[in-house]
């Protein structure tokens, strides 16, 4: 398993950001940690876009809703339009 160092909060969120010394990591390591977080970053994907259709659903305004999911315009257009 890979070590992990606590090295503080973000911005005021309750997301932890976690460093890993990567320069001592195997490459199965570095690996498994890539295909951990590409899981974790299409899981939070699918969730935020769900959030975002169903404000867009409530006639939220598309500028606001980018501005509090941290995506574009384009982007919000993009999800409610499939």
């Amino acid at each position: 398993m890979c070590e992990i160092q606590k090295s503080g909060v973000y911005s005021g969120s309750m997301i932890s950001t976690d460093s890993y010394n990567i320069q001592e990591m195997s490459t199965k390591q570095l690996a498994d940690l890539r295909a951990w977080q590409t899981e974790r970053l299409e899981a939070v994907t699918s969730e935020l876009r769900s959030r975002v259709e169903a404000e867009y659903q409530n006639n939220k305004n598309i500028m606001s809703i980018a501005k509090k999911a941290g995506v574009t315009r384009r982007t919000v257009y993009a999800w409610v339009k499939e």
